[in-house]
């Protein structure tokens, strides 16, 4: 059986409450996207709702925790945010089979041609490096930006009412 047929039978079997992982653990990204500061600008115009941008590396040993922890608040949420992952030091489509991204609706890699802290201050200019490295963006409402776990209470007023107040999401 060829795995896309696979995979129509799992969400199938997970619509019904057959199986006991949730649907949106098979929500995987399907390519591996390259980011330079263009396509960071792009990107920022083109999402329409919420999204939760993690940016990491594949040495970092938080990163997991925070996809996951992004991953399972959006799905506690039963909101339609959408997870992009950025690996600034990985290439290739084994990243797609890394389970750390898989909770991902899109998958990047920083674009060797440019400069790594060129895209970061694309970015954030504040932003030296750290990952993780999350941003937080809503429709109408200016990006929010957190090195580490976004807290509980963040996350909360970032899924609150579109256009909400930004200083709202921010950190105390």
């Amino acid at each position: 059986m060829n795995a896309s047929r696979l995979d129509h039978r799992l969400r199938r079997l997970a619509c019904a409450g057959l199986l006991a992982f949730p649907l949106a653990a098979l929500a995987h990204p399907s390519r591996v996207e390259t980011l330079d500061a263009a396509a960071w600008s792009r990107l920022q115009q083109s999402e329409r709702g919420h999204s939760a941008v993690v940016f990491s590396t594949t040495d970092c040993a938080h990163c997991p925790g925070v996809i996951a922890q992004l991953s399972g608040h959006i799905r506690a949420q039963k909101s339609h945010a959408r997870l992009i992952v950025v690996v600034m030091d990985g290439a290739g489509p084994e990243l797609l089979r890394h389970e750390a991204y898989l909770p991902a609706d899109r998958l990047f890699v920083f674009d060797p041609a440019t400069p790594p802290a060129a895209l970061r201050h694309a970015v954030d200019p504040r932003w030296r490096g750290v990952t993780p490295y999350v941003v937080l963006m809503k429709p109408a409402a200016p990006a929010v930006t957190q090195a580490g776990p976004p807290p509980a209470e963040m996350l909360q007023r970032w899924l609150g009412e579109p256009g909400g107040s930004a200083a709202g999401l921010a950190r105390p």
